[in-house]
């Protein structure tokens, strides 16, 4: 099946992208896919959480294991397919791209539909208006007023 999102800016200009992927593709990919079309540089931490309906953010799916403590269990992007956490239309993500500012895109699934023959996933299939820059970096040699 192919899992169509659509991820939304939190910045103050429009900015929107569908996404189209399959099922059985990880979280890995579909950070890649992000990562890809926004531009970004796919060095920089991430993570997905799974989130509800007032966008509060719940289980984190992280782009690699950080944690000294053994008894936690991780989820991580590239061993986790979106079909074992991601079933049903209206679900929702938070993508968390500047972990130093708290930014963030809301992550909605529009659809499930049957994969179509001869289409490579995942892609991008629609968007509008320009991505914030990845990170915020402040200038140094600006004095503070």
């Amino acid at each position: 099946m192919v899992l169509k999102f659509r991820l939304v800016g939190t910045g103050t200009e429009p900015f929107f992208r569908d996404f189209e992927i399959k099922d059985n593709q990880t979280f890995w990919d579909f950070h890649n896919a992000i990562q890809e079309e926004l531009g970004y540089d796919n060095k920089q931490m991430a993570s997905f959480f799974l989130a509800n309906n007032k966008w509060e953010k719940g289980l984190e799916i992280n782009l690699f294991d950080m944690t000294e403590d053994t008894f936690t269990p991780v989820i991580i992007m590239d061993n986790t397919q979106l079909c074992e956490l991601i079933s049903e239309e209206k679900q929702r993500l938070l993508y968390v791209f500047d972990f130093f500012s708290d930014r963030f895109f809301y992550i909605e699934l529009l659809s499930i539909r049957p994969e179509e023959k001869n289409n490579k996933y995942p892609k991008c299939t629609a968007g509008s208006g320009s991505p914030p820059d990845q990170l915020v970096i402040e200038d140094k040699d600006t004095p503070d007023k």
